[in-house]
């Protein structure tokens, strides 16, 4: 593999204040989560904010988190609490120079997938119409909720060949982790409407970054099995699948750009709140193919007409069968390479991951209102990115 460029980090962000109480104090809930901790160091090293707080139910030793975040994710702006928990909550918005928070950023929630409904309602859902109803009585002036693309109805190829889903676009989520994602959109713009809650909601596109341990993970992770077996990597359905995709980076400078415009337009100002965030590239399943086939020096392809028409009728069997036969050779893998503990990455596949519905965003409106701007080299993912994201896994001694 080529040497792959550094990462170019966080895109720098501009401010007005002269001073550090003119700039917002800051809580990020689920703050030692992927994006969290992204964000912690996009207000870190752009010096936004007057003062941080990281909210987790995970203390920092254990949240596996590389050294670049130490000071961004440092002891004395962490605390550790359930936030969908009421009785918490005077707590977390207690700071003690007495000022109130002016930003809060819920990054928590459930991020696996295949979970059951009660996980996501008492994991998901219950934080954020916690933090709603706690923003709306404290009248905080922007409360960012990270939300999925996948709240839309698969959209028609026309549709997609328009530029994909706009935020007018019917909803109809194809994930339990989006039926859940959109709920909670559903109880904040309740709580705007009867008691003023300003918020905005992000609708992701697939996160990727270094420490990416997400869906471009788990296509890395049967990459790496599939070159060690000198074996075809093929993919179900077909190359024109969308999946679009974001870099965390731009993921970060997004919301900050969302709270801003959420603090200077209430909901009676302007009623829709919800932003779609991808990149430019359009990324679907053929342009991911090519780019793991030149990293790993592995062919790639389809599964034919009769294989994916089978898969769609008998989904769990085939999951079951692709982690029956991945799942022991990554484990042979980690043991060749010396790496006994456990690290966040694995191959095993989700039946939900693998549904025949296009991820496809028009991100136009953000670039409109909020001044949203993709950073020059992260407007599609390509080969370098991938590379960096291999790259920081490598550091952290958790790729094989």
């Amino acid at each position: 593999m080529a040497e792959a460029a550094k990462d170019q980090g966080p895109t720098p962000v501009s401010t007005t204040a002269t001073s550090s109480q003119e700039k917002p104090a800051v809580l990020i809930v689920g703050g030692l989560g992927y994006i969290g901790r992204f964000l912690a160091l996009h207000i870190h090293k752009n010096n936004l904010a007057s003062e941080v707080r990281l909210v987790d139910k995970v203390l920092p030793q254990l949240a596996r988190l590389a050294p670049e975040f130490s000071d961004a994710c440092s002891p004395d702006k962490f605390m550790q609490a359930d936030a969908s928990r009421e009785q918490s909550l005077s707590k977390i918005f207690t700071l003690s120079s007495g000022r109130e928070f002016s930003y809060v950023f819920n990054c928590g929630g459930e991020t696996r997938y295949s979970q059951d409904d009660s996980v996501y309602s008492a994991r998901s859902l219950a934080l954020s119409l916690a933090l709603g109803r706690e923003c709306a009585r404290r009248k905080t002036p922007a409360l960012i909720e990270f939300g999925s693309g996948m709240v839309y109805k698969s959209p028609s190829s026309s549709t997609i060949s328009s530029g994909g889903c706009k935020e007018s676009a019917q909803l109809k989520p194809w994930l339990k982790i989006a039926k859940y994602k959109l709920q909670a959109e559903e109880g904040l713009e309740k709580l705007a409407r009867e008691e003023g809650l300003r918020y905005a909601v992000l609708r992701l596109a697939h996160v990727y970054g270094p420490y990416d341990v997400g869906y471009l993970a788990r296509g890395l992770c049967l990459a790496r099995v599939y070159q060690s077996q000198s074996r075809e990597m093929k993919w179900l359905w077909g190359k024109d699948l969308r999946v679009n995709t974001v870099h965390v980076w731009d993921v970060c400078h997004a919301a900050w750009l969302a709270a801003g415009w959420c603090a200077a337009n209430p909901h009676s100002a302007t009623p829709v709140r919800a932003f779609n965030i991808a990149d430019k590239g359009d990324t679907s399943q053929g342009k991911l193919a090519a780019i793991f086939g030149s990293l790993f020096n592995i062919p790639t392809g389809f599964q034919g007409t009769l294989v994916s028409s089978f898969a769609r009728f008998n989904l769990d069997s085939v999951v079951d069968d692709v982690n029956e036969e991945i799942l022991q050779p990554w484990a042979d893998l980690l043991k060749d390479k010396g790496i006994t503990k456990p690290g966040p990455l694995s191959p095993f596949m989700e039946k939900e991951l693998l549904k025949d519905c296009d991820l496809c965003l028009d991100a136009g409106r953000a670039v409109e209102v909020l001044g949203w701007v993709v950073a020059p080299r992260r407007e599609a993912v390509g080969e370098e990115a991938v590379k960096e994201v291999v790259d920081s896994y490598e550091r952290m001694g958790w790729w094989p």
